[in-house]
């Protein structure tokens, strides 16, 4: 039994590092900000861009998916160990999420790709959220600053603002969430640590507070400019 759980637990290994090689490797995944440009010039270049990283994105959510399934197939297949018992079913949700965005990521670049040779096609029902920039990598600071000083355009500066303003629904989403991680902390009461932890939770929530406020401080200015025109 014991040699049959090595077995199971070297297959995932395999199977999660060739995940995270195909993740690598998928180096046309864009960050958010330039998805939400391309969507905004609307050119049969873009178009094609966007098709490319749908792709790269799609394989990406597969190479997830075949991770948390190899993940599942050892918990499952290890009965010894209490603590993973049950675990397989959640990984096996996390697997199905994936694929149905794999899926819809593939209906992405299918439907940019009939955009860039100038066909009409009907739009995927997540089109919104995937053109908005879910799944695209997130920027970093110094990617941020660039396209801050890059913006010549009253199209630049709204598309910043755009970006801006995700970030700020993101950021305010966090911060309520953690308030109500504290306050069930708070209400359980069953030990000590649980104050800690809340006091750490009220932490986050305050973090996250400020970076809503700077990214709707941001998106403000990122409108003024665009206004300037």
């Amino acid at each position: 039994m014991k040699c049959f759980s090595r077995m199971l637990v070297a297959a995932a290994l395999m199977t999660a590092m060739a995940g995270t090689a195909a993740a690598q490797s998928t180096s046309g995944v864009l960050n958010t900000l330039e998805v939400q440009r391309l969507v905004a010039v609307d050119t049969a270049a873009a178009h094609l861009t966007l098709s490319n990283h749908y792709m790269a994105l799609a394989d990406k959510f597969a190479a997830d998916a075949a991770r948390y399934d190899a993940f599942a197939s050892v918990s499952s297949g290890n009965p010894n160990h209490p603590v993973m018992v049950g675990t397989d079913t959640r990984r096996l949700r996390q697997a199905e999420a994936a694929m149905v965005l794999s899926e819809d990521a593939r209906a992405m670049a299918a439907y940019h790709q009939f955009l860039s040779m100038g066909m009409s096609a009907t739009p995927p029902a997540r089109r919104s959220m995937f053109d908005g920039g879910f799944g695209a990598r997130a920027l970093t600071s110094s990617e941020v600053d660039r396209a801050i000083a890059a913006a010549r355009t009253a199209a630049d500066h709204f598309t910043l603002e755009e970006y801006f303003r995700m970030q700020a629904t993101r950021s305010s989403a966090d911060a309520n969430e953690h308030a109500v991680m504290a306050n069930r902390l708070r209400v359980s009461g069953q030990r000590r640590d649980s104050e800690f932890a809340a006091m750490h939770c009220d932490r986050l929530a305050h973090d996250a507070r400020k970076a809503a406020a700077r990214a709707r401080a941001a998106a403000t200015l990122q409108h003024q400019l665009a206004n300037l025109g």
